[in-house]
C-alpha cells in the first residue's frame, strides 16, 4: 500500500441509470445495527454509520486528475486517510475495522493503483426509494405516514438527519485499499422463528464423525446463524442450512478434514463463516 496524492474530486450526477432518489439530507439506520458483534465498538460504529452518510444515494460522476470515476448508488470515492479525517480515528484503526466490516460482508472495494472506491454492500436494504425525505419516525407509537406508491415506513427505522449534502470532495493521500448487518429489507415482515437448535443439530447429523461436532449454542453461534439465514442462503430455512451442511461435506478437500500438517478439521463455527459459504456455493473448497 502506498499513498497516492489525489487531488480535485467533484462530482456531478449522471443523467443515464438515474433512480428515484430518497433524498440528500438523511440515511436510514436499521436497529439491527445492536446485534452486530462491533456494536459495543464506539469507534467501530462511529465508522460504520460515517460510511452510510458518505456513501452516494444515487449514481454520480467523480471527476479526477485521472478522468473521470462512475461511483454507483451506495458507492463513494475515499480512502484511508480522508476516513480518519472525517472520523478523527487514526489511520491502522481504519484500516483494521474496513477489514472488519469486508470480512463481515458490509462492504466491498475496487482498488487502483490511483483511488478506492468502497460500496457498503446490500445498500438498497438499508434506504428504501419510496420513504419520504421529510419524515422521521423515532416510535412505534407515532402513526405511519404512507408514501405515494403505497407503502409505509416501517416503524423500526430511525432516519439520521445531515445538515447539508456530502459530495466526493478533495481528497489528497488516498490509500490504494487491496481486498481480502444482518441487514433486512425496508418492508416490515413478520418473521419466522429462527430455529437455532435445530441448525446446530442437523450440522451435527450431517457430518457424524469426520468433523467435530457442536456441543451448544452460545450468543457468537446465534449471530452468526441469523446472518447466515437471512444475508448467505437463498433461502432462510433449516431445510437451506442443512443442503449447504450436505454440499460442503461433498465438495471439500481432504484438507478440511484432518489431511494438513496440523490435524486441523473445520468446525461447526467455521461453517457458519460467510467466505466459507461462498467458497461452497462456488466449488472453490
Amino acid at each position: 500500500m502506498s499513498n497516492v496524492a489525489y487531488a480535485n474530486f467533484t462530482a456531478r450526477k449522471s443523467h443515464n441509470d438515474r433512480p428515484n432518489s430518497v433524498g440528500k439530507g438523511f440515511a436510514l439506520l436499521h436497529r439491527k445495527i445492536m446485534e452486530t458483534p462491533f456494536y459495543k465498538d464506539a469507534e467501530a460504529s462511529h465508522l460504520w454509520v460515517h460510511l452510510l452518510l458518505r456513501a452516494n444515494y444515487e449514481p454520480v460522476v467523480i471527476q479526477t486528475d485521472y478522468g473521470d470515476v462512475m461511483c454507483q448508488r451506495g458507492e463513494f470515492l475515499t480512502g484511508r486517510n480522508t476516513l480518519a479525517e472525517e472520523t478523527g480515528l487514526t489511520s491502522d484503526r481504519v484500516k483494521s475495522l474496513l477489514r472488519k466490516f469486508k470480512n463481515l460482508g458490509m462492504i466491498s472495494t475496487k482498488s487502483t493503483n490511483r483511488f478506492t472506491v468502497i460500496q457498503v454492500v446490500k445498500y438498497d436494504e438499508y434506504q428504501q426509494f419510496s420513504c419520504p425525505a421529510d419524515v422521521q419516525q423515532m416510535s412505534k407509537r407515532e402513526p405511519v405516514t404512507p408514501t405515494p406508491s403505497g407503502d409505509v415506513c416501517p416503524a423500526d427505522v430511525q432516519r439520521l438527519s445531515t445538515d447539508k449534502e456530502y459530495t466526493n470532495k478533495s481528497n489528497t493521500n488516498v490509500l490504494d485499499m487491496s481486498s481480502g448487518d444482518d441487514q433486512s429489507s425496508c418492508k416490515k415482515t413478520k418473521s419466522k422463528p429462527i430455529p437455532y437448535q435445530a441448525i446446530l443439530n442437523a450440522y451435527n447429523e450431517t457430518v457424524g464423525d469426520r468433523l467435530p461436532n457442536a456441543e451448544k449454542l452460545n450468543s457468537k453461534r446465534r449471530t452468526a446463524i441469523k446472518r447466515m439465514l437471512l444475508s448467505d442462503l437463498n433461502k432462510p430455512t433449516l431445510e437451506a442450512a442443512t443442503a449447504y451442511f450436505q454440499r460442503f461435506m461433498e465438495t471439500a478437500g481432504r484438507f478440511y478434514f484432518g489431511d494438513n500438517n496440523r490435524g486441523w478439521k473445520a468446525s461447526f463455527d467455521y461453517l457458519l463463516q460467510p467466505d466459507t459459504i461462498t467458497k461452497t456455493r462456488e466449488g472453490s473448497l
